[in-house]
Formats: structure tokens, sequence, C-alpha cells
């Protein structure tokens, strides 16, 4: 197995999750859309290409991506002209005249697309547009599951680019897509995304505007997985090395999500040509320590950068000094927290910590806050606090 580290893992190159793969279909069987739940880097991309890639009988699966997206017509315009690229409407397309002709129907209606002018006039609505595409998707053609990554930040674009009763609009849209006479039981959704949904969706309105999507949680690889997954990309190399090596590795990364082993074992190879020494536990100690090398900037400057996207001014502040404080000290007692949020003025932190943890930061045990991530601890550690 291939080592994919920065980019959504493909083909061979992707390690079965068998489990998530299965609840998913179990969720869209029900006919219900899905919010894919976990952190950044935990592997979600890769199972949503996956899912595109290869879908089940009669599943078609559509993976698109709106962080770029600051308007409400702007993300169904995304939604509509991705779906007209899909394999899905091309093939129903091919087998059905009558899907074709309203294709053309459908298009004489939109201004330009792909960037290129159609007519003359003003943009069309294009949530319109997808409704009347949805009617004419049958039950016969199969199931179009539309997968929509960072679909969070997109709310969050929105919030800062036109204000929060534009941002409760565009999520209360969605609800109503959802919910069409046209889509319910032929079309699914599936939202994701590095920025954790619920508490996006509470900064702008009542829960009850998703309470129709499911939770899905992806969740760090168990042991045996893990321990599978670090010795097939050790096997590319043909490298092997000794169980309780293997087990001290895996006890040292704490959080086993596929990233954090890739990148591990990208610097197990590094350490064992320059060294030539059989790979020990002090082999692994070394190969931590150049984990968190500055030249791994690019692996890990986005879990902090982002930061500036989701906290503005005093919240900001206070997110980057608990995130040091712990880094420090290991942990940070509930009662700090409070102290800290009064410091900087804010009078309510329970969503922030909120946020922290959905996004696999930090987490919450014995009345205190701790890093997720041994390795992001660290990173943070010997590169934050400064």
């Amino acid at each position: 197995m291939k080592n994919s580290l920065g980019n959504p893992a493909r083909g061979d190159g992707f390690f079965q999750r068998d489990k998530i793969i299965k609840r998913i279909y179990r969720v869209l069987d029900t006919g219900a859309s899905i919010y894919l739940s976990a952190p950044r880097r935990v592997g979600k991309t890769s199972i949503l290409k996956k899912l595109e890639e290869s879908p089940a009988d009669r599943y078609f699966f559509v993976y698109i991506i709106t962080e770029s997206v600051y308007d409400n017509n702007e993300f169904f315009k995304v939604l509509f002209e991705e779906l007209l690229k899909s394999e899905a409407i091309k093939r129903f397309a091919k087998v059905s005249a009558t899907f074709k002709e309203m294709l053309s129907t459908v298009l004489s209606r939109v201004k330009s697309i792909q960037n290129i002018e159609l007519r003359e006039g003003e943009e069309a609505e294009y949530f319109e547009l997808l409704i009347d595409l949805f009617e004419n998707i049958t039950n016969e053609h199969g199931r179009v599951v539309i997968m929509i990554d960072e679909f969070p930040q997109t709310i969050q674009n929105i919030f800062e680019s036109s204000g929060k009763s534009s941002a409760e609009t565009f999520i209360l849209k969605n609800r109503e897509l959802r919910h069409h006479k046209n889509v319910q039981e032929k079309i699914n959704f599936i939202y994701t995304g590095s920025v954790s949904l619920i508490p996006m969706v509470e900064k702008v309105t009542a829960l009850t505007s998703i309470n129709d999507v499911r939770t899905v949680d992806v969740d760090p690889l168990d042991f045996a997985d893990a321990k599978l997954f670090l010795n097939e990309l050790l096997l590319e190399y043909e490298i092997t090395i000794d169980d309780e090596v293997v087990d001290y590795t895996l006890n040292k990364i704490g959080w086993l999500i596929p990233f954090h082993i890739q990148l591990i074992e990208q610097e197990i190879i590094d350490v064992h040509e320059t060294t030539g020494e059989v790979i020990t536990n002090s082999t692994i100690d070394k190969a931590f320590e150049r984990v968190v090398h500055s030249r791994n900037k690019p692996q890990f400057e986005p879990y902090f950068s982002r930061l500036t996207k989701l906290f503005k001014g005093n919240e900001y502040d206070f997110v980057i000094e608990i995130l040091m404080i712990i880094a420090e000290n290991d942990s940070i007692e509930k009662a700090t927290l409070y102290d800290k949020g009064v410091k900087y003025g804010l009078g309510e932190i329970k969503q922030i910590l909120d946020i922290l943890e959905s996004d696999g930061y930090l987490f919450q045990a014995d009345k205190a806050y701790r890093y997720t991530s041994p390795i992001l601890q660290q990173w943070c550690k010997k590169h934050i606090c400064k």
C-alpha cells in the first residue's frame, strides 16, 4: 500500500474501512441524508472518493466541494454544474430520451455554465433548476447521492460575507431541498467538512433545521486496523518490524487516524534508510522527533491557520492561549478555562470548546481538557509556544 500523505487515498492506496462504509449504506438505504462527522485528516474525503469510485448496485455518488462558495445561489449553481458533469446524469441521458430532452429544456434557462455564456439576461435561480432536474430522475434510474464536502465552511463563508440572516436562509433552503417531493426517496445528501457542522449551525439558527440529517461518525482506526495499516505501508518498502515495536509506535501516536500513521511511517523509513539500523523503539523515538520538524509545517500549519476562519478577535486570542497552555502543561482545568474567558471578555465559551472538541483539537476528561492528538500537542509546543 502506497503512502498517500496529503492527498485522498484512491484505488489500491485506500485502506479498506468496511465498518464505516457499511454504516453509511445502512443509513442511505433508509432514505435519510447524512452528516459525516469527523475532525480533519481522519479520512473523510478518501471515504467519499471510495464511494464515488466503487458504488453499490443502483447507487450513483457525486462528490462536490464548496469550500470557496460565499453565496446562496452560487452554491446551488455549483451543485447543478457538477451534477451535469457526473457519470450519473450522463448515464441517465444516454438511456432515456425523455431525460435527455428535459436536460435540453433546463439548460435553455441557464445564462452560463462552466464560465461559458449561453444567453443574455439575469442569472437563473439554480435552486429551481435543481428541483426540475431532480423531478426527472426516477427510482428506475437509481439513487443519486450528492456528497458535499466543506458544507460547514460554506455556512461560515455566507455568515461572514452576508450576515446571519443569509446564512440561516441558506441552511433552511437546504432543508427545503431535502424535503421536496422531487427529492425524497431518490436523492440523498452526505454533508461533511473539516469544520464541525453542529456548532456552525448553532451559531446561525436552531438545530431543528438539520434534525432530519443522520450523524455518522468516522472514528479513528481501532488498534488492530491501525497495526495492519502501518505494516502494509512499511511492506511497500519491504520493511517489517517486530510486533512490540509496532505496538510501541501506535501507543505513542495515541490518536490512530490514518494521517498520523502515514506521517510516522514516512519518518520511520527515512530514519531507517539514513542509519541502516534495525528498527527499535529508539528508532521510533527518532522518527517522532522528525515528525514535528519545521519541514512538516505544511502538514500541521492548517490546523492553526484555519482557527483564524473560525474565531475572531478575543475569541481567537483565547483559543490560542489555551492551546498553548495545554501544550505546555498537558491539560487545563475547567475553572482556569472560565477564568481565561473572563480575561478576554467572553460571556460564553461553551460553543468555542464544543468546536475545538468536535474538530479534534481537544477532548474533555476528569473536569479538564487535553489534546486529542499527542503529535499535534508536540507540534504546538515546539512551534506555537514561542
